[in-house]
Formats: structure tokens, C-alpha cells, sequence
């Protein structure tokens, strides 16, 4: 075996780089012509291409160079030496996941597979290649590409030290290795990598150019002069610093004339370019930097920002990705590619990423804003208000002052962790200076609805209205605590401005949230799907993350614990922490359930703190290949410290806190063998109900990309039975089922029990929630501040038409009968 190949295990590292190893979605090496084909081709899902050979074809598409079809990329021939193609037998019987039992798994059908870009069933396939014959060198080194693109970092690296382990002379397996480790991997990762080059019998100048990546080049490249001297290249970049970039832009091209070589020369074109806000002509430019060096980290960054400028954020992360690539410790690349895979739902990868980057320049604001962005999405608050403070502090030192939308961010994330007064200072700065600003004055307002304050929060935004009259968000978020009455003047005016042509897409689409709201309100029932239909239509368009990606990850959570014998597993000590989760869909009455919870004297109400589903990627992560295995006992055991640790900073000598954390449903078992004290609640409701309300909703920007499609909607509810049917198969005594049509009917047998099962005494106040409901963080600000009613049950039936494509795939998938 090859000295520095072997495959190893994962090495230790905190839960937060555990899990990031997992979120980024694919890699591949900027190598260009100049080096053998990419271990992996494309950044995200949905690309195919080799990072180093792309195009610009006139669809809008980020391209370079050439084209590289699919067949190319999953091509057998010039693989890891001798192919073992012919590989056909039957696996072993694997009980726990009897779907795969008794299969034949072929290494051409895992080819087949990638070819028709059926990613999830080429990895199973290659799997049973490799449990049937692990010295399989194609099919180990497929595994390790797929766990790129599937999200799998860590065990991307882990599988291609076993390929290399099995085929050490291929240079593709040590390029895909570099890769990975460049985007995801630690410190530990570095070492091991560069320890093993050394020995690793592969063309020298691929080895030097992999060695000079983590070493001379981690933190910039050394692009081509083309010819044009130093003195030169810095008087442009000299120019560019004093601001007159169209006299840049003219030298720059002059240069370029003389020296038509000269990457550096193009790149400095494209930077003029970009700061005149000319960004077809700046990516052309980058483009054009990258075909003379494909080597040119700079470049591709440059490519990027203006890309993400351009609110392409997928073509912008993939633009990105090769400079992070080229060049790990990049702080630019670091920071674009970081922002990019944030907005596209990646957070988790986005913020080893960015963490990195924070590191390497504790004095970039712009660094710090991204990492509590991606925080923030993620649900970590507080380490958000930790970003957000030091990007603030760095703002104010450096003269410029804190940007209002870093005010109004810091703000939202300190609301989070219950700092109410510091989040109101915030807001007040900002509106002493600019009294009319009207994200501040929404967020006042939606503030003083999440305790209630229903009276205020409507002056404040009405307030914004009359300045903002086109201002949909305003509206929408008015009429959330708002009960429209037949006549009401505000109906009208909501529709007036939703047929407006001079009203923007985002406008539009909250005004027709709003105005099926009221409609639906008074039962001008005929006249709800025109506004609710469009307003999805348009939230679809607008959604940064997809319905897939999302299906995804709950198909993960279901395989890998699928997998493990967790009654039989050993659960953490105690630790005296005894929380309580609510979880199921949104929207099915886990906000009711949680504040009847809460109401109770020992209990702390949470609301929805996020932080649970992101320790658990680091279980999943632990696991043998990435789907399923053993658990690691000190994973296990470190979920629960850094849980404990975590509610402890926000509930200090709290006992019971309940956990609205929608997600949580993915991960009972896994939290039940962390907190063995902990109690779960699973909140079920009629899905034509649930999905419903789902569908009137509107969410945050990257989160619940499937809610605004209603087959989609149907899909999403089989993905969650599928889940919760694992957990009662499995693990039945570890959860209490909540049936909000049950609840509603008889709200005091249903709470006793409820109340039992949270393991807490029973008080007369959790029936009278709604008189003591504190802060609600949720769509449902005003429904908990009512007794409890039946009036939301079987309201489907008025729109039953409208929503036949959802309830025709309920009833096909067998989850509705009537």
C-alpha cells in the first residue's frame, strides 16, 4: 500500500466543521488544459461542465472555455488503471434497509446511472459495487465524486484516500483529494494531504502544483505577466485604487493590444470594467484572464462578485468555487464563494468557509457580515450577533460609520436571543437619523406583534405606507394581525396597487398574499386563488433554494438512521437538561402546542432555536460512509454538551425549555440519545389544512423552497410521513403525537395528556394560554393570543377545486382517503 494513501478515518474536529464538511455541493479542480480532467465536474446540483473548459453561450450560462458533455465526464476509459466493470453480484442482506436487499448491483448500471444524472441511485449502486468488492477502484473513486456532490465533504476525502490507496499512481484521484480538501477540509486535512503527496508516484508537476496550493499559492496566485512588466501592472492597479476606472479601462486595453497574453492585463480590464457597472463586458474580460491562465484565482473571484452583483448567485458560486480551489486561503474567494453557497441554502458549508476567511482577516467588515448572514439563516443567533457586533465595531473605527442595513441585521439577531432592549436601541439609531426608513419601522412594528401589541404594530405600518405606498411587505405583514371585515377600505386599496404596472415582482407578490388574506377573511372566497395563485408564482421565481434540495436532506436523515439499531444504542449521560421539542410541518399548530407547553410554570418558551438540526449533521457526518452505520458514542455525547451549553448562554438555570425548531423531526433519535431527559412532540394536522395554510404563508428568503407549488406541497408531506413512520417503526416510545383536530376538539383531555407526556406536573394555566403568550416569533402572532377553536379545521373544503393538484397527490400517495 502506498505510503500516505490509506484510507483512514475522519479526523476529530468540532461539531461546526463536522457538519460544514458536509454543505457544499460538489467541487472541481481549475486546472484547465494544462492538467488531466477534474475528479469532479460542476459546483452545485445542477452542473455538469469541468470548471476549467466553459463557455459563454449567450444563455446567461457562467461558462469557460470548451463544452464537456456527459458521457465525457462519466466516461470508464482512463480510470484508476484496470477497470473492474464486469463486477456483478448480490449484496448481503441488509434488514434495516430491506428496499436494497437481495439487489444486484453492477458498476455499468452506477455508470448509466451518472449519466442520466440520477445522482442519489449511482451513489446506492456504487456502494453495493464496493460492499461486494472493496478493492473496486472505479467504483471507490466514484463514491468519493458522488459524496462531493451530494454534500458529503468529509467523506468525499475519506474515499478518495481509499482510491488512492488503491490506485496511487492516478493523478485525478489526488486532484479530486485537493479539492475537496481546499473547500472543506481543516488544518489535520492539510497535513495529511501534503504528508502523503511526497511518496504519491504521480507526474511531478501535478504533485508541486497540488503542494504549491496549501503552501506558496494558499493565499494568491501568480498569474501570467503576458509580457508586461511589473512596474506596469502596478501603475494600473495604482490607477484603479484612485477611482478613475474609465482611464484604467482605456490603459488596460491599450496594454492588452501590445501584450495580448497578458492575463493580469485582462483582469484589470474586467476590474475597471465591473466598477463602472458593466458587467456583461467585465465577465467577458474575466473570462478572457481565465482562458490565458486557467490558473488565475483572482480572476475567477472577479467572475464571481460581479456574477453575485448580478443577482446570479448559483452561476456565482460556481464561478468562485476555482478560486478557492487555487487558492484556500484567499480571503476574497473565502468570502464570495461563502456568500453564494449561503443564499443558495448551503449554510453550514458557508460558514467553514467564512470562518476561515475571519481568521485570515480579522479587519474585513464585509467578511463578518457574510458569517452572521449565514449564521443568522442557519438559526445560530448568537454567534450572528457576535459577526454582526465585530463587523459594527470595525464600521464605526473605520470612519465610515455602520450601515443601516447592519444596524437593522444586528438588530434581528439580537431580537433572537431574547435582547429585546439592545435590539430596540438598535432600531432607534437607526430611525433617529433617518425617521422614515422603512425597514426599521416594519421591524418596530413586527416586534410589537410578536408580543402582541397589535394597535401599535399597525400605526407603524401605516406609517410606512404613507411614505411607501407601493410597499407590498408592509401590507402583507399589516394583515397578519389584521381581521379584514366586508367593506373594508383596505381591501381595495391593496388590489389597486396589485394591478398597478408600475408595482416590482416582490411588491406584487406580498400584495397578493395580502389580499387573499383579506379576502378569505370576509369569504369572498371566488376571488382568492387569482391573488394567492400569482403571489406563489411569483415566491417560487424568487426562491434562492429548491424543493429537491430540501427533499433531499430529509431522504439522508431517513437513510442514515435507517441504518442504526438506535433502540439498542447507548445514550449520553444526563446532564439535567430536560428540553421539550415541538416539531412537525409548519403551519400544523406547533406554535399553539409550544405556548400551551410554555405556559406551564417550570417551562421557558424557545420558540424555534435551530441550533438542535445543525448539531445533528455532525452525527450524520460521523457515520461510516457518510449514510447510515455505527454512531460515535463522543459525537453523540458532544451534541448534547454543545445543546446544553447553548441553552444555558440563553436560559441560564433553566430546566425545561420547549424548541419550535420545525426540523427537529429529521433528528428524534439522534437528540433523544443526546438529552436522554428530553421530551418530544410531534404536531400532526390534516395535511389539506396544513398545506393550505402553508400555501397562503410567505416565508424568509431561503427557506422552504417547496411551499409555493402545491404538488410540491404534496411531495413534501410524504417526505415527512416517511420520516416520522421511521421513528414510530424504530423508536414508538420516544415521542407523543399531537393531533391539532384532536386538540381543538377537546382541548382539556388533550392538553392533560399532552402535559403528561412533556413528563411536567398539571396547571390550570396551559389552559389558558393565550391570556400569558409572550413573545411569538411565528405566522401564528395572532391566532395563539385566541382560545382555542376549531374554526382553521377542514377549511380546504371552500377551496377544494383550486386545490386539486395537492390533494389528487395526497390521495395518490395514501395520505388521504376522504
Amino acid at each position: 500500500m502506498q505510503k500516505g494513501a490509506r484510507c483512514h478515518r475522519i479526523p476529530s474536529m468540532s461539531n461546526r466543521e463536522t457538519v460544514a464538511a458536509q454543505g457544499i455541493s460538489g467541487a472541481g479542480t481549475p486546472l484547465g488544459h494544462r492538467q488531466p480532467a477534474s475528479a469532479w465536474n460542476g459546483c452545485c446540483l445542477e452542473m455538469q461542465n469541468e470548471p476549467g473548459s466553459r463557455h459563454s453561450d449567450g444563455t446567461g450560462q457562467w461558462r469557460l472555455g470548451r463544452p464537456v458533455g456527459v458521457a465525457v465526464i462519466f466516461s470508464t476509459s482512463g480510470g484508476l488503471g484496470h477497470s473492474f466493470a464486469a463486477s456483478s453480484r448480490k449484496r448481503r442482506m441488509t434488514p434495516s434497509r430491506p428496499e436494497i436487499a437481495d439487489r444486484t448491483f453492477t458498476y455499468e448500471a452506477g455508470v448509466r446511472l451518472l449519466s442520466e444524472q440520477k445522482l442519489r441511485e449511482a451513489l446506492t449502486e456504487f456502494l453495493g459495487v464496493v460492499a461486494d468488492d472493496p478493492g473496486h477502484a472505479d467504483a471507490s473513486f466514484h463514491v468519493a465524486r458522488l459524496m462531493l456532490k451530494t454534500l458529503r465533504f468529509k467523506d468525499s476525502i475519506a474515499w478518495f484516500c481509499r482510491a488512492a490507496a488503491l490506485q496511487p499512481d492516478a493523478a485525478r484521484v489526488w486532484q479530486g483529494r485537493a479539492e475537496a480538501v481546499a473547500l472543506g477540509g481543516n488544518d489535520a486535512d492539510r497535513r495529511d494531504l501534503l504528508a502523503a503527496l511526497k511518496s504519491a508516484p504521480i507526474d511531478p508537476k501535478v504533485r508541486v502544483q497540488l503542494q504549491d496550493r496549501f503552501g506558496s499559492l494558499r493565499k494568491a496566485s501568480r498569474p501570467r505577466s503576458g509580457g508586461v512588466s511589473s512596474k506596469v501592472v502596478a501603475g494600473l492597479v495604482a490607477d484603479l485604487r484612485s477611482g478613475d476606472a474609465a482611464a484604467v479601462e482605456a490603459k488596460a486595453a491599450r496594454v492588452l493590444r501590445k501584450a495580448p497574453r497578458s492575463a493580469v492585463a485582462a483582469c484589470i480590464l474586467a476590474e475597471a470594467q465591473a466598477i463602472q457597472d458593466r458587467s456583461e463586458e467585465a465577465i467577458a474580460s474575466y473570462q478572457r484572464a481565465i482562458k490565458l491562465d486557467p490558473d488565475y484565482a483572482e480572476a475567477y473571484g472577479g467572475a464571481g462578485r460581479v456574477l453575485f452583483n448580478s443577482g446570479r448567485i448559483r452561476d456565482a458560486a460556481e464561478a468562485t468555487r476555482p478560486a478557492v480551489i487555487l487558492a484556500p486561503d484567499g480571503v476574497p474567494g473565502l468570502t464570495g464563494l461563502g456568500a453564494s453557497l449561503s443564499r443558495l441554502g448551503h449554510h453550514q458549508a458557508a460558514i467553514v468557509l467564512l470562518e476561515r476567511a475571519s481568521r485570515l482577516d480579522r479587519k474585513d467588515a464585509r467578511v463578518f457580515v457574510e458569517l452572521g448572514d449565514a449564521c443568522a439563516r442557519l438559526g445560530d443567533h448568537e454567534a450572528a450577533v457576535d459577526a454582526y457586533a465585530h463587523a459594527a465595531a470595525l464600521s464605526a473605527g473605520s470612519g465610515k460609520g455602520v450601515s443601516v442595513g447592519l444596524r437593522l441585521a444586528l438588530a434581528d439577531a439580537l431580537e433572537h436571543v431574547q435582547r429585546s432592549a439592545d435590539a430596540l436601541a438598535e432600531l432607534n439609531r437607526v430611525l433617529k437619523d433617518e425617521p422614515a426608513n422603512a425597514r426599521a419601522l416594519m421591524f418596530k412594528a413586527s416586534m410589537l406583534q410578536t408580543r402582541g401589541e397589535f394597535e401599535e404594530a399597525h400605526e407603524l405600518f401605516r406609517r410606512v405606507i404613507a411614505r411607501h405606498p407601493t410597499n407590498g411587505e408592509a401590507y402583507r405583514r399589516l394583515m397578519i394581525s389584521h381581521r379584514a371585515a366586508r367593506g373594508d377600505p383596505i381591501i381595495d386599496e391593496m388590489v389597486d396597487l396589485f394591478e398597478r404596472e408600475d408595482v416590482s415582482d416582490e411588491d406584487r407578490m406580498n400584495l397578493g398574499f395580502a389580499v387573499a388574506k383579506a379576502l378569505e377573511d370576509t369569504r369572498d372566497d371566488a376571488r382568492v386563488f387569482r391573488f394567492l395563485g400569482e403571489a406563489n408564482r411569483i415566491a417560487d421565481g424568487l426562491s434562492s433554494v429548491s424543493a429537491g434540495q430540501r427533499f433531499a436532506e430529509i431522504a439522508d436523515c431517513r437513510e442514515a438512521y435507517g441504518r442504526v439499531d438506535l433502540a439498542s444504542a447507548s445514550p449520553a449521560a444526563e446532564n439535567g437538561l430536560a428540553p421539550i421539542f415541538v416539531t412537525g410541518l409548519p403551519r400544523s399548530g406547533t406554535t399553539l402546542v409550544e405556548q400551551i407547553i410554555a405556559a406551564h410554570s417550570s417551562v421557558e418558551s424557545g420558540g424555534e432555536l435551530g441550533f438542535a438540526s445543525y448539531f445533528c449533521r455532525a452525527l450524520l457526518s460521523a457515520m461510516p460512509g457518510g449514510t447510515g452505520g455505527e454512531l460515535d458514542p463522543d459525537v453523540v455525547a458532544g451534541i448534547g454538551r454543545d445543546y446544553t451549553k447553548a441553552i444555558g448562554r440563553r436560559f441560564p438555570g433553566a430546566r425545561h425549555v420547549t424548541d419550535k425548531s420545525i426540523y427537529t423531526f429529521e433528528h428524534v433519535g439522534a437528540l433523544k440519545l443526546a438529552l436522554p431527559n428530553a421530551r418530544f412532540v410531534v404536531v400532526r394536522r390534516d395535511p389539506r389544512d396544513n398545506l393550505f395554510s402553508i400555501y397562503k404563508s410567505r416565508f424568509a428568503q431561503g427557506t422552504h423552497g417547496y411551499a409555493y407549488d402545491l404538488e410540491k406541497l404534496a411531495r413534501y408531506y410524504g417526505e415527512f410521513e416517511r420520516m416520522i413512520d421511521l421513528w414510530r417503526d424504530r423508536v414508538p416510545g420516544w415521542f407523543h403525537e399531537v393531533s391539532y383536530e384532536t386538540l381543538v376538539a377537546n382541548p382539556e383531555e388533550e392538553t392533560r395528556r399532552l402535559i403528561a407526556a412533556c413528563g411536567l406536573d398539571w396547571e390550570d394555566a396551559c389552559l389558558s394560554f393565550h391570556e400569558s403568550a409572550g413573545r411569538v416569533q411565528t405566522l401564528s402572532v395572532f391566532q395563539v393570543r385566541q382560545p382555542i377553536t376549531s374554526a382553521s379545521v377542514k377549511g380546504w373544503r371552500r377551496f377544494e377545486t383550486e386545490l386539486k393538484p395537492m390533494i389528487d397527490t395526497l390521495r395518490r400517495d395514501g395520505h388521504v382517503a376522504d
